[in-house]
């Protein structure tokens, strides 16, 4: 066992794995690595498409993963609460006020307490669950994969509304648009092509608007909210910049494959099924592409110090520098990375598709 190996071990909590992938020493040190999902029957090419989320007050690395589990880390690495249901994950978490909110693929949305791992409530949407949630004056939004937007009391789980529109006919991107909330404003993206910004208080339509081009795929498949832009992005072709407010288009960026969005930098990043691309958030224009090298499947970029870090399937987890687009290391445990990353801090958790959780900390 090399020293850096002894060290590892040392540190991290019974039942972490020393054995761990090489890491870059000037990026990032990889803490601990622990097996949180065993082989499934009948699967081939294992995928793990939902994300980590970090509780800001605990430190709990908050997941779930295909085998229907959720499961709480510490930052040593040891199980600090788990809970089984009968779904997957296609999304991380949502953390607020000492609660995680899990919407599951079993059609329920889960209230868990942070510190304990119990259940507060349950909400059976009988739809399949598939984004992060948005939490917001006393209100948690999500979003299934069968274009119905959830609006649940965050105390009691009760119901308040949802705004749904009809599934487009045939195929769809699997996955959707996670719902951003500001003030008295949902807004939401659908499998049709459609974007809508709706009340908060009773899912009344403020505006609705048709943004994909014409093609085979039209989903909207992110939306990012700054300032008086929403920012949404069409499979078949587009990333779109319009009012919030109106829903008045402002510009249009040509963009096939166009899935994930992420803001931070100065710059709107937008993952497409081949690339990365940088845009002026205020004109749309381009300030750097880079090749992805791999296929998203469903996780989302995020941004961590200097660096986008993009989850790229078989092709890895990717850090770009956020300046250039320069493709600076590539995370690979062997099985690729479909999931969000989880930041807090110094402190990155990803989740691998052979469900092996890694925690990096940043150089």
């Amino acid at each position: 066992m090399t020293a850096l190996a002894l060290a590892l071990a040392l540190a991290a909590g019974p039942g972490v794995s020393s054995r761990l992938p090489a890491g870059p020493l000037d990026l990032y040190r990889i803490a601990w690595m622990r097996p949180v999902v065993g082989p499934q029957a009948m699967e081939s090419r294992p995928l793990e498409p939902g994300g980590v989320a970090v509780d800001p007050e605990t430190g709990y690395a908050v997941f779930g993963t295909r085998d229907g589990w959720v499961h709480a880390l510490r930052p040593d690495g040891t199980v600090a609460w788990e809970l089984r249901t009968a779904g997957s994950f296609w999304a991380p978490p949502a953390i607020d006020h000492g609660v995680a909110y899990v919407g599951c693929t079993d059609g329920r949305l889960y209230a868990l307490a942070m510190a304990t791992g119990k259940e507060l409530w349950r909400y059976d949407a009988k739809e399949e669950l598939g984004t992060r949630p948005a939490v917001a004056g006393g209100t948690v939004f999500v979003m299934s994969l069968q274009d119905t937007l959830f609006a649940v009391d965050a105390k009691t789980g009760a119901w308040k509304w949802h705004h749904r529109r009809e599934a487009r006919a045939g195929f769809t991107v699997r996955g959707a648009a996670w719902p951003v909330v500001r003030g008295d404003t949902v807004w939401a993206g659908y499998s049709d092509g459609w974007v809508a910004a709706l009340d908060v208080a009773n899912g009344a339509a403020r505006w609705e608007r048709t943004v994909a081009p014409a093609g085979d795929y039209l989903d909207v498949d992110a939306i990012q909210l700054d300032g008086r832009h929403l920012y949404a992005t069409a499979f078949s072709g587009a990333v779109l910049a319009m009012d919030a407010a109106t829903g008045d288009p402002i510009w249009a960026f040509r963009a096939p494959g166009a899935a994930r969005l992420v803001l931070g930098r100065g710059a709107l990043f937008a993952v497409t099924s081949s690339s990365v691309h940088a845009l002026d958030p205020a004109a749309g224009s381009v300030l750097w592409t880079a090749p992805l090298g791999g296929a998203p499947g469903g996780g989302a970029p995020v941004i961590a110090g200097p660096w986008v870090l993009v989850p790229a399937g078989q092709g890895g987890l990717r850090f770009l520098e956020a300046s250039s687009g320069r493709t600076l290391r590539v995370l690979d445990p062997g099985t690729g990375i479909s999931s969000t990353p989880g930041v807090g801090g110094e402190r990155v958790y990803v989740l691998s598709n052979g469900g092996d959780l890694l925690a990096l900390d940043l150089r």
